[in-house]
């Protein structure tokens, strides 16, 4: 049994096509089936079963594909752990890194200077999209890191809780009294609400809230982008919801109120996130623990901040408590 054929498998089973196995892996379409043909003539059985809607494993092909991740991944750690070995203490290849917009402000600027300062031999690029559209792009190997939502589907991912993040209400008016005042966005029945579309999972959680009647206001506006967001509120009495750690260069200005969210509780929890096909190189993770170690200091500066964000988060473990 070939490993290449293995792994064209491996792409097949989780790809349910193989057009969309073939460009994940990188080859023409017609190599794949074959490599896969022969492996089901190899072991006397088909391995999937062919229809217009895709692929769909057999009994033989699904319990070859619990057979062969744990190989897969054995033999790619091996790999790795012998280029490290090799390497020694010199940091060196290509690093393809993917963060949200929010993590890009704040976060990103500082890990990167200093990531540079230690490892300048690195040619590191970074993408910034959506937590969804990052997870997607970590999944079909288009990315060695990322810091993006939980996969639907986790099998060929490996997800570390990287950080919790609190949603704020932000206002240029002091719309809820002095800032950093807890808000209860049911209760805010005149407020002109932004908040992202549905293609952002905030945009898709807070519909959810209004809908239910959780959150109330008297008209909700749609915007994608930070800049435009801060931009709509800055020139109205209109309060956004936005990512603590976007905003958390505007916690000493005064150009700015900040509202803690008390009800209805919402937190976005964001992950590390790498292909488990692919073992992270020796750069990946050294860049994985400098961009833990900011993260866990912006909460330390938001938890001297706002010490009743502790007393909220208890509260938000008890029954019945909101988490997007």
């Amino acid at each position: 049994m070939e490993i290449r054929a293995l792994h064209y498998f491996i792409s097949a089973y989780e790809e349910a096509s193989f057009t969309r196995a073939a460009e994940r892996m990188h080859v023409v379409q017609s190599a794949l089936s074959m490599q896969i043909r022969n492996l089901e003539e190899e072991l006397g059985t088909a391995l999937f079963n062919r229809n217009q809607r895709g692929l769909t494993p057999t009994v033989a092909g699904r319990r070859l594909y619990e057979l062969a991740i744990p190989l897969a991944r054995d033999l790619s750690s091996a790999k790795q752990e012998i280029l490290d070995l090799v390497a020694g203490d010199v940091v060196t290849g290509s690093l393809k890194v993917g963060v949200t917009s929010s993590m890009s402000k704040n976060v990103l600027g500082n890990v990167l200077v200093d990531f540079h300062r230690l490892y300048p031999a690195v040619d590191i690029s970074v993408t910034e999209g959506y937590a969804r559209n990052i997870t997607e792009l970590v999944q079909a190997g288009k990315l060695d890191l990322g810091l993006g939502a939980m996969p639907l589907d986790s099998t060929s991912i490996s997800c570390e809780l990287g950080f919790t993040d609190e949603f704020v209400l932000v206002s240029s008016q002091p719309i809820n009294g002095a800032t950093f005042t807890p808000c209860d966005l049911s209760a805010m029945h005149d407020l002109v609400l932004v908040i992202p579309s549905q293609r952002h999972l905030l945009g898709s959680t807070m519909q959810n809230y209004i809908s239910s009647g959780k959150v109330k206001a008297k008209k909700v506006i749609r915007i994608d982008g930070m800049v435009a967001t801060l931009e709509s509120i800055r020139h109205s009495d209109w309060g956004a919801i936005c990512l603590m750690n976007s905003v958390a260069d505007q916690i000493d200005s005064q150009q700015y109120y900040i509202y803690p969210i008390a009800n209805p509780r919402v937190q976005f929890d964001l992950f590390l996130l790498h292909d488990l096909h692919s073992p992270p190189t020796l750069a990946a993770r050294r860049f994985s623990g400098m961009f833990a170690r900011r993260l866990r200091e912006i909460k330390q500066i938001w938890s001297t901040k706002f010490p009743q964000l502790d007393a909220l988060a208890k509260a938000a473990g008890a029954p019945g408590d909101e988490n997007s």
